[in-house]
């Protein structure tokens, strides 16, 4: 039987950062990954190339507004085949990096399916020797959730695994779910010719986003082709010669493939038929401010634990895990993990809502900038969306919530300006560059007392 330090099941955006942070840190550490396609579920199912397809989207969508940047694109056209492959080549190059720096640390690395085992023996297919180690951090992430009432036919029936990997563009594509994946992929398919429908069983798109946020993008999605309906269900599916049959809201429809968007659920899988007994709670593994489970010796982080299920966090949680194994008095805070959807607009939103707030009973003030006024956004000709901004009473940055070009970047700023508690009269003395998109964050900040926060 190996031994080892510590053994990571999980090379994802939370697996393989704590392999590198323990093994630089001269701990003898190994990784175990079921499929030797390191990275996770961000890098290889979800986050890079749901982005990659976005891009190759975007890029057609500027083709075909290329006249009013006084452009010609001459007959446009695009090659899914070669869509897919450079989403793939971005990808294999991504995941070769993360080799590369396992290796650099020194961090062992197992491919194959790993089970974990009474006693913290873990058992790898293919590998004849059971492994141990001191302490055992599961990584394990999560997989789409597609309860068993949807039918399980997986040509037609799509979970987001399909749906990135599609061979062609469907005529027709149902989404059921208008959340993040939902928005993203419904986007990639409408933009390529696919007439796609998204529907939401919540009053709006994006549960959790601001409320007043939400029904503003409605109409500019809208207005980009997509059909969405909220308040509504999905209320029937099954196949039907090739296509599938959906009932929604009562009415009968057909498409050529459905996309099942509901969201993801923690993979138990290196548990199966293994005698394990882990406490969970919500279906997630439950763990302590320590990140440890109810079994000695064994640790959980990311999406197989409580919080929101982003890549970021997942890093975030390695980070703080191997802080505290260094001796420092530091404990999870996920009050500020910033949350974003790659659409165009982009949407991306951190801490309260305006909702949140109410609930609370916390006054506070709100700012308000338009990309409309703002010169790199108009000279982008992406002069669409807003940025909002809620203060407490003394200067506080409270929430940011965004749509617009970049917003996934721009939410840095409020990100850190609440994170390291800095007041709206602190951040006016900051200089902005122009013309940047960012100034439209200064000037949604000073809106919010009145402009005169420079004296």
């Amino acid at each position: 039987m190996q031994k080892f330090d510590l053994i990571v099941i999980g090379g994802g955006p939370g697996g393989y950062p704590l392999a590198v942070k323990m093994a630089r840190s001269g701990k003898k550490v190994a990784i175990i990954d079921k499929s030797s396609e390191l990275g996770g579920t961000c890098l290889n199912w979800g986050c890079i190339p749901t982005k990659a397809l976005l891009a190759s989207a975007k890029g057609l969508h500027f083709l075909k507004k290329a006249e009013t940047f006084g452009l010609g694109a001459g007959q446009i056209s695009f090659d899914w085949q070669k869509v897919q492959q450079r989403k793939e080549k971005i990808v294999l190059q991504l995941r070769q990096g993360i080799e590369k720096l396992l290796d650099k640390s020194g961090v062992t690395r197992f491919d194959g399916f790993a089970r974990l085992f009474p006693d913290k023996k873990i058992r790898i297919e293919g590998v004849e020797e059971e492994l141990t180690a001191d302490k055992i951090v599961l990584c394990v992430g999560s997989v789409p959730a597609a309860p068993a009432v949807f039918p399980q036919d997986r040509s037609i029936f799509w979970t987001s695994d399909q749906a990135l990997n599609a061979t062609e563009i469907p005529e027709s594509l149902l989404v059921v779910g208008g959340g993040v994946i939902g928005l993203e992929l419904g986007q990639v398919f409408n933009e390529f010719g696919c007439k796609v429908t998204i529907v939401e069983m919540m009053p709006q798109i994006l549960p959790g986003l601001d409320t007043a946020t939400a029904k503003r993008l409605l109409p500019v999605f809208k207005k980009a082709g997509l059909e969405i309906l909220t308040g509504k269900k999905v209320e029937g599916l099954e196949p039907l010669n090739g296509n599938a049959k959906a009932i929604i809201d009562g009415k009968e429809r057909e498409f050529s493939k459905v996309l099942i968007a509901v969201g993801r659920r923690v993979n138990h899988a290196f548990m199966q038929d293994t005698g394990l007994e882990i406490e969970t709670e919500n279906g997630f593994i439950k763990v302590d401010e320590t990140y440890s489970t109810s079994l000695p010796g064994v640790y959980a982080i990311g999406d197989a634990i409580k919080g929101p299920m982003l890549a970021h966090k997942a890093t975030y949680d390695a980070m703080t895990l191997a802080a505290q194994w260094s001796g420092q008095q530091v404990v999870a805070d996920y009050s500020l993990v910033p949350s974003c959807v790659y659409t165009y607009p982009e949407i991306s939103w951190v801490g309260k809502s305006e909702e949140a707030l109410k609930s609370d009973g916390i006054e506070y003030k709100t700012g308000r900038s338009l990309f409309s006024a703002n010169g790199k956004a108009m000279t982008a000709g992406e002069a669409d969306g807003q940025i909002k901004t809620l203060f407490d009473q003394n200067g506080k940055l409270l929430g940011t919530i965004i749509w617009g070009p970049e917003a996934s970047n721009i939410i840095n700023e409020g990100t850190m300006m609440s994170q390291f508690g800095v007041d709206v009269h602190s951040f006016s003395r900051m200089i902005h560059p122009h013309p940047t998109l960012s100034e439209a964050f200064m000037e949604s900040v000073e809106s919010a007392f009145g402009g005169g926060v420079h004296g």
